[in-house]
Order: C-alpha cells, then sequence, then structure tokens
C-alpha cells in the first residue's frame, strides 16, 4: 500500500460514523432522529393550543422524541402557517391549524402560502361543534323563537365575532342566510371579549366553539339554543342540534389538524399518521380532549383529511364572499 492509500483509507475511516449518521437520517425508517417542532398559530393558553400541547405529550413517547410547542400567532394564523410552509419538508416541522386554514384563502386577497398546495395533512385531531347562546334575559326560549324574533326586528339584532373571518363571524353570516334574518357584525380582539359582551346584553348572541361557551352555559350567565352539529355534543348532552330545534343542514365545526410542508415524504407522514391516531385512541387523551370540548370519531388517513379541508375550503368560500368580508 502506498502512503497515498493510506492516507485515504485513514480520512474514510475517520469518515464512516459520520457517512453512516447521514445515511440514517436520509432512511425513512429511521425518522425521527431530532426534536420535532410543531407550530401553533394561537397564543399560549388558547384552546388550540392546550389541544396542541395534550397531543404532543403523548406522541412524543411514541415517536421516541422531544416535541416542543412553537407559538407564532398573528394575522389570523398566517404568521405561524407562512413560517411552516417555508420550513424543510423533513417531518421536524409540522403545523396544528383550524378552520381558519379553509377560511384564510376566501378572505384575504393575497396569502403568503397557498393553503392547499404547499402542505400535506398528516391527519385530523379532532372536531369542536359551534353553538348558538344568547343572554338568559332574552325572551326566545328556543330555536324557532328566536329566529321569529330575528325575522321580526330586522337589523336590530347583532351578534359577536372573535374578529373577521373568524368561525364566529362565518357561522352566523351561514345561519342569516339560511333563516333569511337581517343581523349586524359585531367584531371583537378575540372570543373572551365577545362573550363578556354578549353576558352583558350588548349583543344578542353569539355561535362559539362549545369549549368557550360551556362554562358560562353552566353557570346560568349563557342560555345554549343549540349546537351545530349532526350529533349533539359530549360537552352539552342536553342541547339541542339544530336539526333538532327546527333548522335542518346548518352544521358548523372548528377543527383541529395536524399538517406538514408538502413535500415531506410519504413515509414519514404514513408514520406520523400511524402514531397520531394511536395517541388519538389512548383513553386518557380522549377523556382529555372531551374535556375541552373537542370530539374525536374515526381515524382520519392523510388523504382522508386532504379531502376534509378541501371541503371545507369549498363549503365556506360563498359564505366568505357574500358577507363581504376581505382582508389585505
Amino acid at each position: 500500500m502506498t502512503r497515498h492509500d493510506s492516507r485515504i483509507q485513514r480520512r474514510l475511516i475517520l469518515l464512516s460514523p459520520v457517512l453512516a449518521a447521514s445515511g440514517a437520517r436520509a432512511q425513512p425508517g429511521a425518522y425521527p432522529t431530532n426534536p420535532i417542532r410543531i407550530t401553533v398559530p394561537y397564543p399560549a393558553g388558547g384552546t388550540t393550543d392546550v389541544v396542541a400541547r395534550v397531543v404532543a405529550e403523548a406522541l412524543s413517547p411514541r415517536l421516541g422524541q422531544p416535541i416542543v410547542i412553537d407559538n407564532r400567532p398573528g394575522a389570523g394564523v398566517t404568521v405561524g402557517t407562512s413560517f411552516v410552509a417555508k420550513a424543510p419538508p423533513d417531518g421536524y416541522s409540522l403545523l396544528v391549524t383550524t378552520l381558519a386554514h379553509a377560511i384564510n384563502p376566501s378572505l384575504f386577497r393575497s396569502l403568503p402560502y397557498d393553503s392547499e398546495q404547499d402542505f400535506i395533512p398528516v391527519g385530523m385531531i379532532g372536531l369542536t361543534p359551534l353553538v348558538l347562546v344568547v343572554n338568559p334575559r332574552l325572551e326566545a326560549r328556543d330555536l324557532v323563537g328566536f329566529i321569529a324574533l330575528l325575522r321580526a326586528e330586522p337589523g336590530r339584532h347583532t351578534f359577536g365575532s372573535a374578529g373577521v373571518g373568524s368561525p364566529m363571524h362565518v357561522a352566523p353570516e351561514l345561519f342569516r342566510q339560511m333563516t333569511g334574518t337581517e343581523l349586524r357584525h359585531v367584531p371583537y380582539r378575540g372570543e373572551a371579549p365577545a362573550l363578556n359582551d354578549l353576558v352583558a346584553g350588548h349583543i344578542t348572541f353569539a355561535i362559539d366553539p362549545v369549549t368557550a361557551a360551556s362554562g358560562l352555559v353552566r353557570s346560568g350567565m349563557l342560555r345554549a339554543i343549540a349546537v351545530a352539529s349532526a350529533q349533539r355534543a359530549e360537552i352539552m348532552p342536553d342541547v339541542p342540534t339544530m336539526a333538532e330545534a327546527g333548522l335542518p343542514g346548518f352544521e358548523a365545526y372548528t377543527w383541529t389538524a395536524l399538517m406538514a410542508p408538502r413535500a415531506t415524504p410519504p413515509a414519514v407522514i404514513e408514520r406520523l399518521n400511524r402514531d397520531l391516531n394511536a395517541t388519538l385512541a389512548l383513553p386518557q387523551v380522549r377523556g382529555r380532549l372531551t374535556e375541552l370540548g373537542v370530539e374525536l370519531g374515526r381515524a382520519f388517513s392523510p388523504a382522508e383529511a386532504r379531502d376534509f379541508i378541501r371541503a371545507e375550503t369549498v363549503k365556506w368560500a360563498p359564505i366568505v364572499r357574500a358577507s363581504g368580508a376581505v382582508l389585505d
């Protein structure tokens, strides 16, 4: 062996651990080998953030890696969503998103990402029904009486929302269209101020996630008229559905899904989907999410989650356009 060959051999020996590690990282079967970051495009402490943390805590042991929650709120969830859209598609940067992901393509004149083309769903976490709530001093006691009241006084009654284009805004717009009523929208900076004004009697009603409204309903500070789900909400079993109360066809949920950048390898998506669905089947996880008002149905494949989100995008687009809500 020449001196030159000996030097080459020594270099290969020194490089072999690095090459092996690089090869292991490249193989889908080795995923994950590093901590995973889940971006939540909402502030810490909100419902979406809490749901993400419950899931992450139980999912982490299955993946064998820490999961870090990264809150990046702002601009109608576009700040955090854009961050993940531009992240490396390697399975180490994920997004927990909601109905806002399906609303935003119709709400914004332009987005710094494509809601469908720049993402691939990992799976659905769950659905949260919306509920129509009123001040208990309102004379209407049920949905039929409430709609009659709105029709008898067109333009007088108001509904509050968490902001233009939020689920609390577009759901009442659908309600207005289906009932033929004339309503005024009062946007707030979040769910809590809207509900506070409803308790105070400054607005007529809100259609809000059951998560946010259930405590106020239990305390008697608000009255629940009907839930906008196909079945009664587990967290409000005594409240009828819209169909039971007299408005068939009105369904509105917010939902939570786990997404990844579009070019994430299929094997990584399959691994994440399998472990996500196994995590959601754990009794302790199901129990905690149910307490939060999140309802878990069947397990979704990535393709089924994609179809669901696509259908939601199509459903809400004409409602958003009819509301006149357009943001730059």
